[in-house]
């Protein structure tokens, strides 16, 4: 397995992209040379940079510095707006000089996580974060204009307004190094794979030590240190995710949504979803799904043609 080098695709005239995510899927551990910025729309979010799990709540948000590797971890019903954008967006007013601060060294040397940021910088910066998500969905004309000069703002009021931090951050990681870090992400992504090609069976600590090659002590130490939960922990809340979508996208007994998210029997599964929900999955299902159809049926500008190919297509 190794570590994939992401590219954005970004123009080179405007480098930056937003993309709304959710968070029901594993993300394994990647990274490039833009620096990104994680803000937290809904729910809550687990996430690990370089050798650090961090979990962020709705309306926090977090840099990340390019060169460092980042993953995400499955987070029930989260959803994360994603900013990334190159150096070479403030070129034109860098190249002015009068700045004995580099860029890179604004954004290596910040402290990366508005949980630890004044209020009052962490409010700016939240609103401005805002602001290009509106303008990025909303596309109107002279958008562009204005996420560019919303980025300068926000590029200043890190230089006056955001803390640096007290450790060093540097990248972890660039092509022509091999590190500690990288070993361990490699180690995780090989687990996350495993996960997703057997959560339908039953899954023991043992079994992915041995099949790790690692006895059970060290994996469980090894796992909990860069996800910030244990093992089994991550595989219940896996398992979870999945069957919510199922709930969510299919009329089915819940016996075989169990059976499809890998619960070993129905009692297991409606105990851990309803103490992890507050809810029944069966209740779950009949409120989402019965007001998802409902909602589709009235969007939809011919629901007859949808009738007729349910029937010519079996079902």
């Amino acid at each position: 397995m190794s570590i994939y080098l992401e590219i954005p695709d970004v123009d080179k005239h405007f480098p930056f992209r937003s993309l709304t995510c959710g968070g029901d899927d594993l993300t394994y551990p990647h990274w490039h040379k833009e620096i990104e910025i994680i803000y937290v729309t809904k729910g809550r979010l687990n996430l690990g940079i370089n050798d650090t799990p961090i979990r962020m709540e709705q309306g926090e948000f977090q840099f990340i510095n390019g060169g460092d590797v980042h993953y995400f971890l499955a987070s029930p019903e989260s959803e994360r707006f994603v900013i990334q954008f190159d150096l070479n967006l403030f070129q034109e007013v860098a190249a002015l000089g009068g700045n004995d601060y580099p860029l890179r060294e604004i954004f290596s040397e910040m402290e990366f996580s508005s949980s630890r940021w004044p209020e009052a910088a962490a409010s700016r910066i939240k609103a401005l974060i805002e602001d290009i998500y509106e303008e990025d969905t909303q596309r109107r004309d002279g958008y562009a204009y204005l996420i560019k000069a919303r980025m300068f703002e926000m590029l200043t009021v890190i230089m006056r307004e955001v803390p640096k931090s007290r450790i060093k951050n540097l990248p972890k990681f660039s092509e022509d190094t091999l590190s500690q870090s990288r070993e361990t992400l490699e180690r995780l992504e090989r687990i996350f794979i495993y996960v997703e090609q057997h959560y339908q069976k039953a899954i023991t600590l043992n079994e992915v030590a041995a099949y790790m090659g690692f006895s059970p002590y060290y994996f469980t130490k090894l796992f909990k240190k860069n996800t910030g939960m244990t093992f089994i922990a991550f595989l219940n809340e896996y398992r979870l995710n999945k069957a919510k979508w199922i709930l969510l996208n299919e009329d089915l007994p819940m016996s075989a949504v169990a059976e499809a998210a890998g619960f070993g029997s129905v009692k297991t599964f409606h105990h851990f979803f309803k103490d992890a929900t507050g809810i029944s999955p069966l209740k779950y299902h009949k409120t989402i799904f019965r007001n998802n159809s409902a909602r589709m049926q009235e969007e939809s500008p011919s629901p007859d043609l949808y009738d007729r190919e349910d029937k010519t297509s079996g079902g």
